[in-house]
Order: structure tokens, then sequence, then C-alpha cells
């Protein structure tokens, strides 16, 4: 595999210990949960089968937030093109 000269940059700089971990879950959770708590919120009515909502109860209570909040999570990070449909 050929790399250009950005992609052999960043390569470099990889390997030179340049870049640093971002391994806070807590940190980057309490970020995402704060933005979302600052917007402005419009409610809606959807219908999910049981099952998944079950699925994303017990994740959100792993994670220690609320179901809603993780919802509102992930929604906000497929809009912002941060996560993607696996079709």
């Amino acid at each position: 595999m050929t790399l250009d000269k950005f992609e052999n940059d960043i390569l470099q700089s990889v390997e030179n210990n340049e870049w640093e971990s971002r391994n806070n879950k807590e940190d980057r959770l309490k970020e995402l949960q704060s933005y979302i708590k600052n917007q402005k919120k419009k409610a809606i009515s959807i219908r999910i089968n049981e099952n998944d909502i079950y699925e994303l109860k017990k994740k959100a209570l792993e994670n220690s937030i609320p179901y809603q909040t993780l919802i509102q999570m992930l929604i906000h990070q497929f809009a912002s093109n941060k996560i993607k449909l696996d079709v």
C-alpha cells in the first residue's frame, strides 16, 4: 500500500508517540450529555420494538445514563455523521 504525504506525516506522528489517547469515556459522555442538555428539543413519537427498548435500557443502565439520553446521543451522532448505518 502506498501512502501520500499527508498519510505519511500522520504515520510518522503516531510512530513518534505524538498522539494522546482519549480513553476517558466518562469525560466524553459528560461532554455529549451537556451538549444534548443545552440544545433546543422537540418531542417526537416513535414506535420501537420492545426488545430494542429493553436492549437500549440495558445499555443505558450499563453506562449510568437515562435511556432517553442514550437515544438522543445516538440520533445526534448519526445526524452529525459521527456514526454510519451498516446496511
